[in-house]
């Protein structure tokens, strides 16, 4: 009789340890994709510093204004 009811616990471990690993597989969906990051180009002019005595190319600088983030 101990026997019998050892083997009933585990067939009933079994099946419900293999019922929790389906609730666990992956979704079959895509993943979510990054989005660009929105990003500003700003034109900085030429322009003289220190009196005449530096020279300062006109030039780009980029501002970040949004991260890349993922979709939902």
């Amino acid at each position: 009789m101990p026997y019998r009811n050892l083997m009933l616990i585990v067939a009933l471990m079994l099946l419900t340890s293999c019922g929790h690993l389906k609730k666990k597989s992956v979704d079959s969906s895509e993943p979510p994709k990054l989005l660009s990051p929105k990003v500003k180009k700003i034109w900085i002019p030429s322009k003289m510093k220190d009196g005449g005595l530096e020279w300062e190319e006109g030039h780009y600088i980029y501002r970040i204004e949004r991260g890349t983030t993922w979709s939902r």
